[in-house]
């Protein structure tokens, strides 16, 4: 089937099913088919024949049908020039001719009328308005309602895709590219009373295509209130993306509103301690689990030695700290993190890391069965860090016996670059001068899959992640960083990433926070979210397109780093999201959402998931 099909049409939807029309080539002729879906991914070919007179429709481009009343429009482009047919049964269509007074393509409104006019969104520099009494002659206006906008997703080329009408006035999706050639989608909302006039548009696109990847948009459909993208990608295959519903949409108007996580009005919950000397410089960057509804928060500490150790606290509401505990619980002990060296005034290290001189860096938590596994930077002042791990039974960790953490193993080593030639690559590109590839940011999957645990880490500038037999690792294997998340070009998390704490399992997939620091904007770590897949972690299937938290509050920019928000952990209690950071390498902070609310903006946020359109015979 797919072999045969020569062209995807264009598609109709009456919010309950869609109608998919397309070109099959058999031998020296073509035949249109229709096809129907009640969910737009799966269609079904009907036995109707769709007939057009004169032209040959699989010749002509940004072919575009609207529904009329009871009638059909049907718009389509050839050698430059717009023709129009229309049919009242899908089945026979009638040529209308060249239509006069059209200079471009466009999406007209359906079943709208504005003083006895048919009315028409045209683009291409800009997008104008053109009328009509009979579909055929258009009057087009010289204003522009909508211009291209510099530095934006829509900054070289607009062109009106599908109207809709709602309470809030006449809703367009707009096709657009910005100087990179990239592909998005764009909203905006006009008055129904005058459909000239501009009440609001999408400063974010509704929807923005991966980079570098060529498409033929096709149609803009709704569906059951919500809106599917179809498109053609590179194979010439039909694919889908989901866009948020009308109703998500009219809560932004007049101005988006960007997916948030609220701030705990009680930060920072925790920071630096004058009294205790392993902690009086700096308690930030928290990682946590759960254990019998309570939270446990363990902390990067530094102290009057500058040397990173592990504090704990407990908190029963994920919020107000119960207990915080006046000795670290977990220390260097070995050569790479700085535990068998001594610092006295002769010695300068090489490196500085978070304002501290070397220790355990960053820790990120997981419990896993009946144990907790801690993995974080090992940093001893001199070799660029790489990642430790140890772990202690629940037994042992409950009963305040530190003594018991499993000697701690490195995961990585600084020959990673033999290993991982991309990622090197990125590296020295990135940052002129380095000759190794340094590790950071771990973190460990809650559960296994296909048999095998996985292991996330930052290889500058990605998140890497492994799959691995065993968390007893011997000393001698190390991780390889053989799967990438990669960071996006021209958007906030596009200079490097890196992983937040452990993954938290929902009815979608993985939820994972990470870090994210722009090119445009470096001095600053921001927090993103994304979802992973349940069973492959490698296919991202929604990920913010926007930081859901940035670095505003005094906390975060008036420690020891300016613009520093830093997420370590995360947990899911009562229905709600705790999402904890650092806040300017100092302190330690908390913001919170309901889960499902969070979840739902994220999706819509995010990027869709695409998929393959199928016809079955």
């Amino acid at each position: 089937m797919f072999e045969r099909r020569i062209k995807n049409l264009f598609l109709l939807s009456d919010n309950k099913k869609i109608l998919f029309f397309y070109a099959l080539g058999q031998g020296l002729k073509t035949a249109i088919k229709m096809a129907e879906s009640n969910d737009g991914l799966f269609f079904k070919p009907t036995a109707k024949k769709p007939v057009f007179a004169k032209e040959k429709l699989e010749k002509c481009e940004n072919t575009k049908a609207f529904k009329l009343g009871e009638n059909y429009f049907l718009l389509y482009e050839k050698n430059s020039k717009f023709y129009g047919a229309s049919s009242n049964n899908l089945v026979k269509w009638d040529s209308l001719g060249l239509l006069s007074g059209l200079k471009s393509s466009g999406a007209l409104i359906p079943d709208f009328y504005y003083d006895e006019d048919r009315v028409m969104y045209t683009g291409g520099k800009s997008v104008k308005i053109a009328y009509s009494v009979d579909l055929t002659k258009w009057r087009q206006n010289k204003e522009e309602i909508l211009k291209l906008r510099k530095g934006k997703f829509d900054s070289d080329w607009i062109m009106p895709a599908a109207t809709f009408i709602r309470e809030e006035g006449i809703v367009l999706i707009y096709y657009a590219l910005d100087k990179k050639k990239r592909f998005s989608l764009g909203m905006a909302l006009l008055n129904k009373d005058n459909p000239e006039e501009l009440l609001w548009r999408a400063d974010q696109a509704a929807y923005e295509h991966p980079e570098g990847e060529k498409i033929n948009p096709v149609s803009v459909i709704e569906l059951k209130n919500g809106l599917i993208f179809y498109f053609e990608n590179g194979d010439g295959n039909l694919q889908s993306a989901s866009l948020p519903p009308f109703g998500w949409w009219a809560d932004k108007i007049p101005t988006k509103e960007k997916l948030r996580i609220k701030k705990s009005e009680k930060n920072p919950i925790m920071g630096p301690r004058p009294g205790n000397r392993w902690d009086s410089f700096g308690v930030f960057n928290p990682t946590v689990f759960m254990h019998d509804d309570k939270i446990y928060i363990l902390y990067r500490a530094i102290g009057d030695d500058n040397i990173s150790v592990v504090g704990l606290a407990t908190s029963t509401d994920g919020i107000t700290i119960d207990e915080q505990h006046d000795t670290p619980i977990y220390i260097p002990r070995e050569g790479f993190e700085g535990g068998k060296l001594s610092f006295n005034e002769h010695e300068v290290p090489v490196f500085g890391s978070g304002g501290g001189w070397g220790g355990c860096e960053d820790p990120k938590v997981v419990k896993i069965d009946n144990r907790i596994y801690i993995t974080y930077v090992a940093f001893n002042g001199w070799a660029e860090p790489n990642i430790a791990i140890s772990s202690i039974s629940i037994k042992n960790f409950l009963a305040k016996k530190w003594s018991s953490w499993s000697k701690p193993v490195l995961i990585t080593s600084a020959d990673i670059k033999t290993k991982n030639p991309l990622a090197v690559k990125q590296n020295l590109a990135d940052r002129p001068g380095s000759t190794t590839a340094g590790d950071k940011n771990p973190s460990i999957l809650p559960e296994k899959i296909n048999g095998k645990y996985v292991i996330f880490h930052r290889l500058w500038p990605n998140i890497v992640f492994d799959y691995v037999d065993s968390l007893n690792f011997d000393g001698k294997t190390f991780l390889k960083g053989e799967h990438i998340i990669p960071t996006r070009p021209g958007m906030w998390d596009s200079k490097k990433i890196g992983i937040g704490g452990a993954p938290l399992k929902i009815k979608e997939g993985w939820l994972m926070f990470y870090n994210g620091v722009d090119k445009r904007d470096a001095g600053k770590y921001k927090i993103g979210a994304m979802i992973l897949d349940a069973k492959d972690p490698s296919k991202i299937l929604y990920r913010c397109n926007q930081p859901i938290l940035e670095p505003e509050e005094h906390y975060e920019n008036h420690g020891h780093k300016h613009g520093v928000v830093f997420v370590g952990g995360s947990a899911i209690k009562d229905g709600k999201l705790f999402v904890y950071y650092g806040g300017s390498d100092k302190y330690s902070c908390v913001a919170t959402a309901n889960l499902d609310e969070f979840i739902k903006k994220l999706k819509y946020d995010g990027t869709p998931k695409l998929q393959n359109v199928k016809i079955i015979e």
